[in-house]
Formats: structure tokens, C-alpha cells, sequence
């Protein structure tokens, strides 16, 4: 399975089968602290304390082998509102990049994550976002089973006021423009982005 099937939103792959299939690949960038996240599930890492990057698409080489990661984008959120500060950001088709959250918000109640779909459809992120209450806090609010599951290529874990997350994933092969959203209680309608994908 190449990696421009494996990004398709219509193929009917499971979960573990796509997250083995695309380590096969080396998504994974080799000594990196981040782990793999695709379609809804798997890990990232989470690290308190605020990250030292301030631009929505601050370039990072790596020089860690066939997993390198092309690119490290950070976004903050805007003030204590529901909103991200960076609303657009740009990558590279079928690339590795690290997605770092940073919330730099003090209100307690302004936690936050980024979900990123696998269109920009606005009725896709509504579905989302409306799912992620459902979901509950102990899957950070993001969809873990259903077809929802599907139409999510990447997602952080929740970050509470202060903390910094981050995720790993590749790239859709296809560019285009994807949506993202923040599926904390209420926040979806508010805080989302375009994640645009050049090729």
C-alpha cells in the first residue's frame, strides 16, 4: 500500500493495519520524542510548560534518517479566546511534520486540542467537533470508533493552560486544503483552521 492510498479518506483500512502499514514507511522519525497518529488514533507526546517557537510555520530539519521530519508548525491559541491564533498554515504533500500546540491561554476553562480532517468541508468538522463532546475527556474529546474515525488524519491530546503537545504524521499525498478544530466542549464552531497541502 503506497502512501498515496493510505491518505485517501475512502479506503477501508483499520486503524492498526494503517498505523502498521505507514511505520513500514518510517514515518516515524527516528529518535525523535514524538510518536505516529493517524486516523484518530495513536499517541503523541504532551509536555508541560510553553514551547520556545512563536511562528505558525517555523521550518525544522531534521537529520534523523528516512523519517526525518520536513517541517515543524506551532500554533497557539488567540488569547483566553475560542479561537487558534494561526488560522492557516502550509506543508508539503506526503511529507513527515511535527504539529505543535502551545497553549499559551491562562483561563482555566481554555483547553484546547487540534483535530485534522482529511477534507475542509465545514459540515465534516461540525460532525467532528459535536462527536468530540461525546467522546468524553478520556479520548481528549476526539471520536475513537465510527465512521468519523476515518475523515480524522491527526489529532494532539487536550492541552490545559500552559502546556504544550505536540503530534508526528504524514502528510495527505493529495494537496489541497484539510480543515482542523479544536473538539473541546463548544469550542469547534469558533476555533478552526486550514492545514494546506502543496504539492
Amino acid at each position: 500500500m503506497d502512501e498515496e492510498n493510505a491518505s485517501q479518506p475512502h479506503q477501508n483500512v483499520s486503524r492498526r493495519n494503517f498505523l502498521q502499514r505507514l511505520g513500514l514507511f518510517g514515518a516515524v522519525g527516528v529518535g525523535a520524542p514524538s510518536l505516529l497518529v493517524g486516523c484518530g488514533g495513536g499517541s503523541s507526546e504532551n509536555s508541560g510548560g510553553s514551547s520556545n517557537q512563536s511562528s505558525a510555520a517555523a521550518g525544522s530539519k531534521s537529520s534523523a534518517g528516512s523519517g526525518d521530519v520536513a517541517k515543524t508548525v506551532t500554533i497557539h491559541p488567540k488569547g483566553n479566546q475560542m479561537k487558534y491564533k494561526e488560522t492557516e498554515f502550509t506543508v508539503p504533500a506526503g511529507e513527515t511534520i511535527k504539529l505543535v500546540f502551545d497553549n499559551t491561554a491562562t483561563s482555566p476553562s481554555m483547553q484546547h486540542n487540534v483535530v485534522i480532517a482529511t477534507s475542509g468541508s465545514e459540515g465534516v468538522l461540525k460532525k467532528i467537533g459535536q462527536a468530540g463532546t461525546q467522546a468524553g475527556s478520556t479520548n481528549d474529546y476526539v471520536p475513537q470508533e465510527g465512521e468519523l474515525t476515518d475523515q480524522i488524519l491527526a489529532h494532539t491530546p487536550i492541552a490545559k493552560p500552559g502546556e504544550t503537545v505536540s503530534i508526528t504524521f504524514t502528510t495527505p499525498s493529495e494537496p489541497g486544503k484539510y480543515g482542523y478544530v479544536c473538539t473541546y466542549p463548544g469550542h469547534w464552531a469558533t476555533m478552526q483552521g486550514t492545514m494546506i497541502v502543496e504539492g
